[in-house]
């Protein structure tokens, strides 16, 4: 294990961080699907708040551990910030995709990589290189490969999956702030410190006791939840945000396969095309940021 992660880490940053945000992008594609699951019964507002709630206390464990020193971090106000962004893009996203068809839905969260790259370029001075453009833009039309969206008018649903998608991608640059000074591990923290109750008082307006069974879902969707924001600090505390963010664009194929494998929903021909310019994209991404060398994973 040692020699596999002493090699892992003598990777180039960006292929690190593509590893990562794959990861990212299977955990999340996986707690989309029980979302799927729960929304049937528990209101979406409240399934952000135990999302919320459930992940801060599977980190309690490492706060404690930490000790004291959890405490230390000139970030309080990064922390917070992200608190409020994550909160946002609950309170937004979930009750914006129950107004709308799935796949218009889809189509706008994937602005996100592209506010995200403004945002990193206007508040953390990364630069705009060439190759990121170019995998962005690659990305982005496997995207549409994959959905084809027509959007005929704008509803109050797009307008809050817009407003989420903004939430997030500055939640990401907030994360890649925090990440240059505090490990990834505490940015989760506080990440859930700070969000819980705010999702708490969306949730209040709409609350329905879950069943024991309900509970046991919420925890695992809440671990998948967990899982996807420690990969995700990792992925950003290893390149820059302009690098990392394309890789968003991997959740796609890693949805259509738990999609078939959960809900017996068959991807079409389309989405395996655009799953292979993602990855072509992802990949050589990859390649460009390490100097054009050899990439082994």
């Amino acid at each position: 294990m040692k020699g596999i992660a002493a090699t892992f880490s003598a990777l180039p940053g960006t292929v690190r961080a593509g590893v990562w945000m794959s990861l990212a992008g299977l955990s999340f594609a996986a707690m989309a699907v029980m979302i799927r699951v729960l929304a049937k019964e528990i209101p979406p507002l409240e399934i952000g708040f135990f999302r919320a709630f459930i992940a801060f206390l599977m980190m309690v464990p490492y706060a404690i551990r930490s000790g004291p020193g959890i405490w230390h971090s000139s970030n309080h106000k990064v922390f917070a910030s992200r608190g409020v962004t994550g909160a946002i893009f609950i309170m937004c996203f979930f009750p914006g995709v129950a107004l709308m068809e799935i796949a218009d839905a889809q189509a706008l969260t994937f602005t996100t990589p592209l506010y995200g790259m403004m945002l990193a370029m206007l508040f953390l001075g990364e630069r705009l290189r060439v190759n990121r453009i170019i995998a962005l833009a690659i990305g982005f039309a496997g995207a549409l490969i994959i959905i084809r969206p027509g959007f005929q008018s704008v509803n109050i649903g797009a307008v809050l999956v817009l407003i989420s998608a903004l939430s997030g991608s500055g939640s990401g640059t907030l994360l890649k702030f925090a990440t240059r000074s505090d490990p990834p591990d505490k940015t989760v923290f506080f990440h859930g410190l700070y969000m819980t109750p705010l999702t708490l008082v969306g949730a209040l307006f709409d609350w329905q006791w879950p069943s024991l069974w309900q509970l046991v879902l919420l925890a695992v969707m809440a671990g998948l939840a967990t899982l996807n924001q420690r990969f995700l600090s990792r992925a950003f505390a290893a390149a820059d945000a302009t690098a990392v963010f394309p890789f968003v664009f991997m959740r796609l194929p890693f949805g259509a396969l738990l999609g078939f494998l959960v809900f017996q929903e068959l991807p079409g021909i389309w989405v395996w095309l655009g799953g292979a310019v993602i990855f072509g994209a992802a990949f050589y991404l990859a390649r460009q940021e390490s100097g054009g060398g050899k990439v082994s994973l």
